[in-house]
């Protein structure tokens, strides 16, 4: 059997790289030949100028001006290369999709916000694969990421998901979407990254080479788009007493350039994890670390993807109530007694999924 793996093509996010390798090693279990399609032009330099062009913050940050902030990009981008030649099999250059439907036996979409008009409008003929017959098709955590539909692409949304048989996605909010739009039923299940148990992330995951004494007693953990993180996150860490490791930090060159093998490590060993990321999340409840969630003001994803996953996990109480300054009773505690017996049910829910999709229905031992 061959597949191929279709997801959004970028090179600057840890999560929609990590999904797109969490998914890559199940699908080559199931499989005699998997590989990524990279749907959108390859040139990641001129990715790195379209991206920072439309994040002006990033380019005048503090006294960092546009050329440093342009490099740092370009560090990370090769650091995110780097780890996608090592671990995940990708096929460049593909003119039209139709010419290469019959090599491939099944086409699976997802993860990440693959159906989500505000983020992959440009790229939803390749994310519906509406020229790909549709026995092959599959999503797998498909996300649409928002509630309500714009008036624009709700025929573009009804239209390209009416034409896939099976349909997983990543939010519950997402179900009862597809089902007013098309009629169809949806699967929720778990992102790919928690198909893949801890022990598997430790086999990639790499100590980074700046981390020193000062942070062996333990660290905090920031993962904030564009350094966004609310202020009170000093506070906390000046009370426990502990640095702060802040992954979007530009006046830090080593921590803005972590590669995604050390973004791993540093989930896995941190005292503490502040977080408004989706797959800061995931990570933060993989390997059992204290987090929090703290909303960021006009940002959304406290609204959809991450609530369903608190909820998921009976972790709702990680999002602290403003009006007690955004903390929370024995922060570095966290009751994960119910993670595992949880995890497993969904991780067999999600695999059941997948093998029935693939027509694999005595394939379970492959996985």
């Amino acid at each position: 059997m061959r597949i191929a793996q279709i997801t959004l093509d970028v090179y600057d996010n840890y999560g929609n790289m990590l999904q797109k390798y969490a998914l890559h090693k199940i699908l080559k279990r199931l499989s005699d030949f998997t590989e990524v399609l990279w749907l959108k032009d390859s040139n990641f330099f001129h990715d790195i100028g379209a991206w920072m062009s439309h994040h002006p913050k990033r380019s005048s940050y503090g006294d960092i001006n546009y050329q440093r902030s342009y490099f740092y990009e370009a560090v990370k981008t090769f650091k995110f290369k780097e780890f996608e030649n090592r671990y995940i099999r990708t096929r460049f250059d593909i003119p039209y999709i139709e010419d290469i439907a019959d090599e491939y036996d099944f086409f699976v979409v997802g993860s990440d916000q693959v159906w989500n008009p505000h983020f992959a409008f440009g790229e939803f003929p390749g994310m519906f694969l509406e020229l790909i017959p549709r026995a092959k098709k599959i999503s797998y955590a498909a996300s649409i990421a928002i509630t309500t539909i714009p008036p624009q692409y709700i025929e573009p949304l009804r239209r390209g998901i009416s034409g896939f048989n099976n349909i997983s996605v990543r939010e519950e909010s997402s179900i009862k979407l597809i089902k007013e739009l098309t009629g169809q039923d949806a699967l929720h299940v778990v992102d790919p990254t928690m198909l893949l148990t801890p022990e598997e992330w430790l086999e990639i995951a790499q100590k980074p080479s700046w981390f020193n004494e000062k942070y062996e007693r333990g660290y905090i953990l920031t993962y904030y788009f564009l350094d966004n993180r609310p202020a009170v996150i000093k506070n906390i860490a000046q009370a426990l007493n502990l640095p702060i490791i802040n992954l979007f930090d530009l006046d830090n060159y080593w921590h803005y350039v972590t590669s995604p093998e050390e973004f791993v490590w540093l989930f896995a060993n941190a005292t503490l994890i502040f977080t408004h990321s989706f797959h800061g999340t995931i990570f933060s409840i993989l390997f059992k670390r204290p987090f929090m969630e703290i909303e960021i003001p006009g940002q959304t994803n406290i609204q959809t993807r991450i609530p369903s996953l608190l909820k998921m996990f009976r972790l709702e109480n990680r999002i602290p109530n403003s009006e007690k300054t955004y903390t929370i009773d024995s922060i570095l505690n966290i009751d994960y007694s119910t993670r595992d017996k949880i995890l497993q049910i969904e991780r067999n829910k999600a695999f059941k999924f997948l093998l029935d999709a693939l027509n694999l229905n005595n394939g379970g031992d492959k996985i």
